[in-house]
């Protein structure tokens, strides 16, 4: 998938993210379902080709 592509493929899952949470419909549940695994599955087809995992902030130390 080309990052053109996956961009609309976020896009499109955020707004099915933000109708479920709207309207609790279960057509919505479904689609954002299905649209997360696509790119929980691309996001691991990638990290598996480039070897990279996504770096995890560290919280700084409030009193130093």
């Amino acid at each position: 998938m080309d990052a053109e592509k996956f961009f609309d493929k976020v896009a499109l899952m955020r707004r099915y993210q933000k109708d479920y949470f709207r309207t609790r419909s279960s057509s919505a549940l479904r689609q954002s379902k299905a649209l997360e695994k696509e790119i929980d599955d691309e996001i691991e087809r990638v990290q598996r080709i480039t070897g990279k995992m996504p770096k995890i902030p560290t919280q700084q130390d409030l009193f130093k």
